[in-house]
């Protein structure tokens, strides 16, 4: 009876794959389908039908009209399209870079022994807990020109009479990477603080007794056990940053002009403001294989680090 599982019209399924017939495997998958549903109604069906539209010019209420690839073309020549692309890659890699630097030095300091250290790891992670829109209200509110605290810093420490941190188009992009960082830095410290506590002590102590010293341990321990954390953690960040909206669209949305525009909130202004659905799903559409080359190049060239080879 075992030998006839998978047998159809004369196919007999490959014997490595007749657990799939399992009852066990069967109920698995059943448990699965609800999730698998949902899955595909909230995330599956919108792809697909962003997709869809971006060949076509629809308003959101009329019938969609067939343009084809013109959207795609038009978007390929479009100047505006590549500043905001140049913004968006900015935001995103920099922000990361900066996050990355910071989690990491939050993390060596976490990673000794002194007193208090259980509260300033709680203190230092608050801001990880905290929602986008409370954060991006309150950072307004500390750039604000004639009452914000910062500029109020500045202008009792002599320095400036203050500056126009989200009213400004050369620091717009640069103050709102300030409060991203300050919420995600945590992320990165966490992370590395935990790949800090899984390496060996002896290996510091064999380092010690060969005379190295602690940047000589560092360089040549710690940071090599803790590179395939840091490939994934800024690999995830980064597609984060990349589709991030709630902040930018909070604090300016994208302005003054587009000088703090990223490609989220573009796409937002043009289907919902503008009513130009067809032009922005064909910008998600791009977006989404900027995404995916970024994500697999990346993937390819730290495949080793990944548990890929």
């Amino acid at each position: 009876m075992a030998t006839k599982i998978g047998e159809l019209r004369g196919f007999e399924l490959p014997r490595e794959y007749y657990h799939w017939l399992s009852k066990e495997s069967v109920w698995g998958w059943l448990f699965l389908l609800p999730s698998l549903i949902a899955l595909g109604l909230v995330s599956v069906y919108p792809l697909l039908r962003g997709i869809y539209l971006s060949f076509f010019e629809y308003d959101g209420i009329g019938e969609p009209q067939w343009v084809g690839l013109d959207h795609y073309a038009f978007i390929l020549g479009w100047t505006e399209f590549w500043l905001i692309m140049r913004n968006t890659l900015v935001w995103a890699f920099a922000s990361v870079v900066i996050m990355a630097l910071i989690g990491l030095g939050f993390a060596i300091l976490l990673n000794r022994d002194f007193r208090g250290r259980s509260i300033a790891t709680t203190l230092l992670l608050l801001p990880w807990a905290i929602p986008f829109i409370s954060i991006a209200l309150n950072w307004r509110l500390l750039y604000n020109f004639e009452l914000g605290p910062l500029n109020g810093f500045l202008r009792l420490a002599g320095i400036s009479e203050g500056l126009p941190w989200i009213a400004s188009s050369r620091y717009a992009l640069f103050s709102i990477m300030l409060a991203w960082v300050w919420r995600n830095f945590p992320f990165f410290m966490l992370t590395f603080l935990a790949g800090m506590k899984g390496i060996p002590g002896d290996l510091y102590e064999a380092a010690h007794v060969d005379g190295s010293s602690r940047i000589d341990s560092f360089r040549h321990i710690t940071l090599p056990f803790l590179q395939p954390v840091a490939v994934v953690m800024t690999l995830l960040m980064s597609l984060w940053s990349l589709n991030h909206f709630t902040l930018i669209y909070v604090m300016t949305g994208g302005g003054p002009g587009n000088s703090s525009m990223v490609l989220p909130v573009y796409i937002y202004e043009r289907a919902f403001h503008l009513g130009e659905m067809g032009l922005a799903s064909a910008i998600a559409v791009a977006m989404l294989a900027v995404m995916l080359t970024y994500g697999l190049i990346y993937l390819r060239l730290y495949r080793e680090d990944v548990g890929g080879k």
